[in-house]
């Protein structure tokens, strides 16, 4: 027969093996707790001296670039003046800049080798522009025929050209420096590579490295010889061998095909 005692010694055990057990666990517990802690520190410092090590890595990469940097701009110095001095000897060379602004490097370049640079003009962005037909073509015969075309006084006045320095002197060479795409009249680029190319006139595409819509592949097309790195070394050298004959495409983007002009 079941007794009141018995029942009460079974309910002492449940309660003594719970209490055993809740101690039991708790110890683990934190010797896990422990571990896990002791584990995420160690890889934790693990991590910081891999952060200080590849920093340190790249502290010495970055100053080995900086003196290659300022060895290579003390061999640019050094072998500018013997390269570049002369190379355009007295060459008649007008400057056309459209939807950008006035590249003096590329002016500097110019004179730098000895270049006659006869015209620089200044032709208003596309939206300023509010294009008229026949804009290219007065500009181009402007240039090419020693005397202002009949309708560029117009132009003139109605402030969508800006002679910077103008001569009757024709030019052999123009420089077209471009904008963005959205910048550049598409008309005003026809008429003049159709009018210059009939005039027997060298027509180079210039724009900087930082320009993203490039409007050069479509002056590619057009048999034009191009340069899209003309803010660099390498492309103001290409524009100089462009201008005393090496034809092509040159610089870091879809419209070129080499990256730097032959000497």
């Amino acid at each position: 027969m079941f007794r009141f005692r018995d029942h009460i010694i079974s309910l002492v055990a449940v309660f003594l093996a719970l209490g055993l057990g809740i101690l039991i666990g708790t110890g683990l517990s934190d010797d896990m707790l422990v571990t896990q802690q002791r584990l995420l520190i160690e890889q934790m410092a693990r991590d910081q001296r891999s952060l200080r090590e590849q920093a340190q890595a790249m502290e010495a990469k970055v100053q080995s670039l900086t003196r290659n940097l300022y060895w290579w701009e003390k061999y640019q110095e050094a072998l500018y003046p013997n390269v570049v001095s002369g190379l355009l000897s007295d060459k008649p060379v007008s400057v056309i800049y459209h939807g950008t602004n006035l590249p003096q490097d590329v002016l500097g370049v110019l004179r730098d080798a000895e270049a006659d640079v006869c015209s620089i003009i200044r032709v208003e962005g596309q939206e300023e522009l509010a294009y008229a037909e026949g804009l290219g073509l007065a500009l181009a015969m402007s240039l090419t025929e020693g005397n202002k075309h009949d309708k560029l006084d117009s132009y003139l006045a109605e402030g969508r050209i800006f002679l910077e320095y103008y001569s009757p002197n024709p030019p052999q060479a123009v420089i077209l420096m471009l904008g963005e795409q959205e910048m550049v009249e598409k008309r005003l680029l026809e008429e003049m590579i159709e009018t210059f190319n009939h005039e027997q006139v060298t027509l180079v595409g210039l724009e900087y490295s930082e320009v993203e819509d490039s409007v050069l592949e479509s002056l590619k097309e057009a048999g034009l010889s191009t340069v899209d790195n003309v803010d660099t070394v390498f492309g103001q050298f290409s524009l100089l061998s462009v201008l005393r004959g090496s034809a092509g495409n040159y610089g870091i983007k879809s419209a070129a095909d080499q990256f730097i002009a032959d000497y």
